[in-house]
Parts: C-alpha cells; structure tokens; sequence
C-alpha cells in the first residue's frame, strides 16, 4: 500500500483542522474522496507529498543509523585480535569486548521495560529524540510545513507505543554491530592462526572449567564441536603449545557463543518490538478530531436528516410548539460575550473575534468542564448545521439548559444546510432559545 494510507491521512487532516487554517472540502460525498485534497493542496508541495517526503527521512535516518552500528562492529573486532609475538589471543577477553557491553545493555533494557510496562509516559528516550531532532532539521531545509512535520511526527511516534520503536531501533542497531563483529570475527580466524589462551588470578582453574562448560550448553545442542576439559586445560597462558584441533574448538566456541548470545537475541527481540509497536498503533484510539471528520462525512454518505440514535419517546409536535423556546436573533452586542464552539471542525469564525471568552468543546473533557462552571450572563453556543445532533448532543444541552439559564444555541448555516431542521428540534425540546447565522467564508 502506497504511503501516506488512509489512516495516516486521516491523521494528518486532523492535525491540519486543529492546528492550521487547513479544512478538508464539505462538498465531499465520502472521507475517501476528502482526503484527496490532501494531495492536492497546496500547489506547489501537497502535504501528502511532504508527509510521504518526512517518512523517507525517517526511515532514511534509521537505516543511516543501523548502517553506522555495522561500521562501528567491523572497527572493534581488529583490536581485539591484536596478537602479542607468540600469536596468543586472550579468548574471554574478547567475549568482555564483544559481548561484554551488548549484555549490560540488554540487562538494562529488560529492567527498563518491567519497570515501566504499566506506566503511560510521553518520554520518547534519547534514541529517539536524536532521530526526531535530525528529522526535523532535515525537514526545516527542505522547506516542509511546520504544521505537517509535527503532525508527522505525532503520527509517527504516539506516546503509547514509543518504547517500542525506540526499543525496535536499539535492538537493531545492537544486532547489526554484533552481526558484523562476528563477519569480522569468521574473517580473522579464517585468515589467521592463532593460540586461544586464558588466565586469571582471582578465580580457580575449576572455576574458569566450570564457566566455560556453562556457556557451552546451548552450542552444544547444534552439534558444534568445542573445548573439552583437556582443551582448556591445555590453553592455560603458562601452556604455550596447541593442537590444531584445540585452536579449532575455541574458534567453533568463539563464533558460535558470539551468533547465539549476541546476533540471534538481537534479531528476535527486533522482530518482537517491532511487532508490539505495530500492533500498539493499530489498537491506537482515535483522536477527537479525527472522530469528527468520520462523522462528518459519514452523515453525509447516509444523506439522513434524522438525529442519529434518536430517543424512541419523542414528544409530541404539539408539545414542542408549546414548550420550545422561541427562535431569537442576534443583536450587536451578542457578539462580545462568551462564545464557545461546539464539535467544531472548522476555522474559528472572524465575527467571534470580538468575543469576550471563546472556548471549544470538541470532546468529552471539554464539555464536563464547560458544565462543572456556571454563569447567569449570556452564553452562545456555535453548532454547525451541515453536522447531525445525536444522543450524546441531545444529552449535553438538556444539562446546558439547566447549568446555564441564558444559554442561546446559535446555528451556523443556511436555510439549505443539511441537518438545521434537526438543530431546531433539539433546541426546542430542550427549551433553548435558538437563532440562525449564516457561515461567512
């Protein structure tokens, strides 16, 4: 599927409505044929083009990133290798160079996960803050839409799933280092003929025996041949000569140890993040705004001018004509009071400007505070006629009612407009005076 997909252009579009002067075509049958706008505006880069153009960065600064872990794993095996004159090669400390700092680092990974495994954190870990800043210096001279590089990168990295790109991303880079140290590794001892030996002062040669059996359990169950008893015994730093079946078992021991402790962890925990993040974004609720504009042109696809989940015991025609509050009209000074904007998706209007308070109740939050507070001066609410009221509306402005005893429902459209009957009815039922304003461009 081609990039942006519908859902990261639905995003976008969200972020666009909130945050700029953008707003996807009303006219639009469905949300398909909406978001095409997207690829069309503006003219000179449409901001599909740019979205596409940042995920290029993205992914390009990634494999950058991944490619540099490589580089940094073929420079480190060499001086690990540095003989002395009797070609003597300390073989656990090339384990502490190879595998030393690879296993604190996925000690302190695996902590770091369980510690934080129920906490929901918007800390998006230095990784990532380093691939999020180069993102956006590359996209700040490449003249892409500030408003578009922050959508993408609230779309790109969603704080509920950001330890796992940014754990995705370690595990890769790790994975490629030690994939290319143990390249670096076959090349060496293909090429060069060397003693494995060890010594130590702290710890007993049964000890030292003992330690290397342990690791040996798991490469024995391929079938690799490796050090014996008598092969460590005999490659004692104090032991100068080597069989070359024993220089054979520590090399087999060396790579295989290198492959299964360090290469085949790295790959399988990358496929494992990779895959909770994935399955984190698809699970990712939708925004508040991104909801609007599915409902939006849902209601319009349906072309139904019933109020969606209606209440089955509506009252009566005659008992709303007597109950309904009368249809008002706005005087001068209405405009300087406090307005707010109901599940509203568009450019805040420039006749509000002079509002004294303009708040917007796009979502459940919103909305309960708006009812927590109280006032006894006038409040006008803003709803949009081509949108459709339904329950939960119908909910909201039977407690506004009864909060707010000069509250004015102000319908924003035409006398075409799709749902401004529906509006009406509501406001009627829930004694609300009401009045019509006609949409200014």
């Amino acid at each position: 599927m081609t990039f942006p997909t519908p859902s990261a252009k639905l995003a976008l579009a969200a972020w666009l409505e909130t945050h700029s002067d953008f707003r996807l075509p009303a006219q639009a049958n469905n949300l398909p044929s909406a978001l095409k706008e997207l690829d069309t505006s503006p003219k000179t880069t449409s901001y599909s083009a740019q979205f596409a153009l940042l995920k290029r960065y993205f992914n390009r600064t990634i494999l950058g990133l991944l490619c540099a872990s490589l580089l940094l794993g073929f420079m480190a095996v060499p001086p690990a290798f540095a003989i002395n004159q009797s070609n003597q090669v300390n073989i656990f400390w090339l384990f502490i160079i190879l595998l030393g700092f690879h296993a604190l680092n996925f000690v302190v990974w695996f902590v770091t996960i369980m510690a934080t495994m129920k906490q929901q954190t918007e800390n998006k870990g230095m990784l990532l803050s380093l691939l999020i800043f180069l993102n956006k210096k590359i996209s700040k001279h490449s003249h892409i839409n500030t408003d578009v590089s922050t959508a993408y990168i609230h779309w790109q990295c969603p704080a509920h799933s950001n330890k796992w790109l940014v754990s995705s991303i370690s595990h890769g880079a790790w994975g490629c280092y030690l994939l290319a140290g143990w390249v670096m590794t076959l090349l060496l001892l293909l090429t060069n003929q060397v003693n494995f030996v060890w010594e130590t002062t702290l710890l007993s040669d049964d000890a030292f025996i003992q330690l290397t059996q342990a690791l040996s359990i798991i490469p024995q169950w391929f079938g690799v041949s490796l050090p014996n008893q008598l092969d460590i015994l005999a490659s004692r730093v104090d032991l100068i000569s080597q069989t070359a079946t024993t220089r054979q078992h520590w090399a087999n021991f060396l790579l295989a140890s290198i492959f299964i402790y360090g290469v085949l962890p790295r790959v399988v925990f990358t496929i494992i993040c990779l895959g909770m993040y994935h399955l984190k974004r698809a699970t990712q609720p939708l925004s508040t705004q991104e909801k609007i504009i599915q409902n939006r042109y849902r209601q319009q696809e349906s072309q139904s001018r019933n109020i969606v989940d209606a209440d089955h015991h509506k009252r009566s025609a005659s008992a709303i004509s007597a109950n309904g509050a009368s249809d008002d009209s706005l005087t001068d000074s209405a405009f300087s009071q406090q307005w707010a904007l109901f599940e509203w998706s568009q450019a805040k209007p420039d006749y509000l400007r002079s509002a004294r308070s303009l708040s917007v109740l796009n979502n459940r939050e919103e909305q309960d505070r708006f009812l927590a507070s109280s006032s006894d001066e006038p409040v006008y609410i803003l709803v949009n006629a081509e949108q459709s009221p339904d329950r939960g509306t119908r909910r909201f402005f039977s407690r506004a009612s009864m909060t707010y005893p000069l509250l004015f429902l102000v319908i924003a459209g035409d006398e075409n407009a799709r749902f401004i009957e529906d509006w009406q009815r509501l406001a009627r039922e829930t004694r609300l005076h009401f009045t019509q304003i006609k949409q200014k461009d």
